[in-house]
């Protein structure tokens, strides 16, 4: 508690205060902050509010946000209405209002019916900036008042309150004709997004002073219909073609990411171009690079004229829009293979990988000598280049690609082998007996990797002859293959690499004792638990899991106990979740208390067994103080299931405030899948915090579970009906569209709104008659105008 000031310090810390040296007035404040709760030294703080300098002014809000008082919400009202016209003090003023925790709301909605104009404007500003949803109703009111800079601010801050109770009033601002607050109104209504909005605002595009505020509102919050009037925008003389794609991308993004069907947007759009609205589309695209415009890549590569062809291998020079144009390049197939070719000329690296991608995917076999010859002369493309020969499989390249087995670096020796191994060419195996007996290790190594891939069974004793090869890479890579080495000594071979060669090479064959009869293996690997190196006893403790061998659970729950390298312990912890069984959970749940890694381990190896005795350590878990060990306790209940899972994983979804926390829960619940996980996510969806991640879930959900999904729609709460329509179409499950049809009839235009949208993306004929019939029967006129839409070409 605070010592009272006498007079005399009051007087002094005025004075200091005032001192026209910042540095003290600032150390002032800072000394006043321990004494901040006295009403008498509040005061004189709020004098500092109007200081000239701005750190002084900040340090002052940062000491009075922390206070509550009557007081403080009288002085911050009475500095409003004093001193608004002060720059200085109005900007400290309004972060108060913000920053402090005193209840100004009322004090605030009065103020807007205040005679002074410039109060009413600041308070509608701080309204805004307050976030409370008591500001709503005198906001809408103020929307009448007589100055339209207050209506302007009042625009403004039911947008800051996402007001959906504004969005008709603001709308008809919009439609207003006044360009200064329909643009403010068209800004609020696309932050509030209700997409019901889109079908009135439609009009609005003919107006060349809203075109672009329009577009930009129609693409965050419009459906598929919208494409075709933003596409037909393209056309018109003074079209602001960059604003214009920008606007598209976003509904274009939406549809990609919410129903995979980003495609449809850019058919559509590409569809509504005239010939001189495709040109300025190239033209845009040519000057200009930005992320951005990578929609317009994809609307050209819909138009069907000469100049697109070009344009689209020219774009391959920007870096912000050279995947899309190899996308759309490879649509076109064939017909662009020429122009591909010439890019291979480029200077330009990063083109000539581009092309060679294009060319690749195309798998034009035409394009096969230009890219044998680049893959010889252009070191910088050489793997991406035998990639693309591999996808083309073209034999003409055998000799080109052969001649790089022993090429010094191993990303190229591993495409070259790749690329190889897809030719199949009739000399490979002569080639290959050659080269298994070749003076250079990386030939032979290389060749090892070949023959074993083909399996010829006249190699089969030059490979056992690598298996004690000079060169350790060479013994590493065929003893990796003797499992799949058929009549030939495979046992000895790999019994002597693991217990006589160097540690790369025994880790190797107690990796491929994993490919090899159990009953033949277990002994072997079981003394490879003991090998020096941690890497065979890492490989060693993989292998024993996927042989699936019960006996080897006490001895990997020792190695998960004890073994002094991390690696080793973690393979035997997840060795033993692969192997489960009781006596593995039993040595698996005190392994939950260890540290973070190895706890996080058990805990994913515990979700893979069933046993009575997996479930307790999972959920005292869930209250670990270690947020990894609690998304592993919650993924691993997601994978495991038990009794009352479903309801413990919606509760922590439901309540807690660890973002990644609640979102390992709804990931759980769908991965459960049941009727009561389910239904548990779809409750959630009238969260509207948790609903964009339940929506997500659901909508990814086999197809088995849209009975499930669709029980949804006789929830009691609209917004949750309307999210289950979004997920039914997200699916895209031919009973989805019957599940859309029934929506049709539900009670809330929102519903049957979103169940028009769906069935236009889900392109259901059998709802066209009754679609059709909302357009004249609907009571609602948004659902009106959506069900014409739903029916125009």
């Amino acid at each position: 508690m605070s010592t009272e000031p006498d007079d005399k310090q009051l007087t002094l810390y005025a004075e200091q205060l005032a001192n026209p040296d910042e540095a003290v007035r600032l150390q002032t404040v800072r000394t006043l902050a321990a004494l901040s709760d006295n009403p008498k030294i509040q005061q004189l703080l709020f004098a500092g509010l109007g200081d000239a300098s701005w750190r002084v002014r900040r340090a002052v809000v940062e000491v009075v946000s922390k206070h509550s008082s009557d007081i403080l919400s009288a002085s911050l009202l009475r500095s409003l209405r004093v001193s608004h016209r002060n720059a200085s003090i109005l900007s400290a003023v309004l972060e108060l209002f913000v920053k402090s925790k005193c209840d100004v709301i009322p004090a605030l909605i009065e103020s807007l019916n205040d005679s002074d104009t410039d109060l009413r404007i600041y308070s509608a500003l701080a309204l805004g900036e307050q976030k409370d949803s008591r500001a709503i109703p005198a906001l809408i009111r103020a929307l009448d008042d007589s100055d339209q800079n207050v209506r302007y601010h009042a625009i403004d801050a039911l947008g800051h309150l996402k007001a959906a109770e504004a969005v008709q009033p603001l709308t008809t601002i919009a439609l207003s004709g006044d360009f200064f607050l329909a643009f403010a109104a068209l800004d609020s209504l696309r932050r509030i997004g209700d997409p019901a909005v889109v079908y009135e605002l439609v009009p609005l595009l003919e107006d060349e002073m809203l075109c672009t505020a329009v577009a930009e509102t129609l693409g965050e919050l419009g459906d598929a219909s919208m494409a075709k009037p933003l596409g037909m925008l393209f056309n018109k003389p003074n079209a602001p073609v960059d604003d214009l794609l920008i606007a598209v991308n976003n509904l274009y993004e939406r549809y990609e990411k919410t129903y995979q069907e980003g495609g449809y947007i850019a058919d559509v759009v590409g569809a509504a171009l005239t010939k001189e609205g495709a040109e300025k589309l190239i033209q845009a695209l040519r000057n200009h690079s930005s992320p951005q415009l990578r929609i317009g890549v994809q609307i050209l590569s819909r138009l069907n004229i000469p100049e697109v062809h070009r344009t689209l291998t020219q774009l391959l020079a920007k870096p912000a829009l050279r995947s899309p144009a190899v996308e759309a390049l490879v649509r076109y197939g064939k017909e662009v293979t020429p122009l591909l070719v010439e890019q291979l000329q480029s200077d330009n690296t990063e083109i000539r990988r581009a092309a060679v991608l294009a060319l690749g995917k195309i798998g034009d076999s035409s394009a096969v000598p230009a890219l044998t010859e680049l893959l010889t002369n252009d070191p910088q493309t050489t793997v991406v280049t035998a990639g693309a020969l591999a996808s083309i499989g073209d034999r003409r390249a055998f000799d080109a690609l052969l001649s790089l087995c022993g090429h010094p670096e191993a990303s190229v020796r591993q495409a070259v082998v790749g690329a190889l191994n897809s030719l199949g060419h009739p000399a490979m195996l002569n080639r290959m007996v050659d080269l298994l007996q070749d003076p250079d290790p990386l030939m032979r190594e290389s060749a090892v990797k070949i023959a074993g891939y083909f399996a010829f069974t006249e190699c089969v004793t030059l490979l056992l002859d690598r298996c004690h090869d000079a060169d350790e890479n060479v013994r590493r890579a065929a003893v990796e293959l003797v499992p799949y080495i058929e009549n030939g000594p495979v046992l000895p071979t790999l019994i002597n690499a693991l217990q006589n060669d160097t540690p790369k090479v025994r880790a190797a064959a107690a990796r491929a004792f994993g490919q090899i009869d159990s009953s033949l293996a277990y002994s072997h690997l079981l003394s490879a638990l003991q090998d020096s190196d941690p890497w065979v006893r890492y490989y060693a403790a993989r292998s024993l899991g996927s042989l699936d061998i019960s006996q080897a659970v006490d001895p990997l729950g020792a190695v998960a106990k004890n073994d002094p390298a991390q690696q080793v312990r973690l393979a035997a912890i997840d060795a033993l979740g692969v192997l489960g069984g009781y006596r593995a959970a039993a040595i698996l749940a005190p392994l939950t208390e260890a540290e973070a890694d190895v706890a996080a381990a058990a805990l994913k190896a515990l979700g893979n067994i069933s046993e009575p005795n997996s479930l307790p350590p999972l959920l005292r878990a869930l209250n670990s103080s270690v947020p990894v060990c609690r998304r592993c306790a919650i993924r691993a209940l997601g994978k495991r299931g038990g009794c009352g899972v479903e309801t413990t994983l919606a509760d922590i979804a439901t309540f807690d405030f660890d973002t990644e926390i609640v979102q390992a829960a709804i990931e759980a619940l769908a991965s459960l899948g049941t009727p009561l996980a389910i239904e548990a996510l779809v409750n959630l969806m009238a969260n509207p915090i948790r609903n964009a991640d339940c929506v997500a879930a659901l909508a990814h959900l086999q197809d088995h579970h849209i009975e499930a999904v669709g029980r949804g729609l006789l929830h009691p709460d609209a917004d949750v009906r309307r999210s289950v329509v979004e997920v039914l179409t997200r699916m895209k499950h031919p009973r989805s569209s019957e599940f859309l049809i029934s929506a049709l009839d539900d009670k809330e235009p929102a519903v049957r709104l979103a169940a028009v949208m769906g069935l236009e993306l889900l392109g259901n004929r059998y709802a066209e008659r009754k679609v059709a019939l909302l357009a004249y029967t609907d009571p609602d006129l948004t659902v009106r105008r959506a069900a014409v839409a739903f029916q125009s070409p």
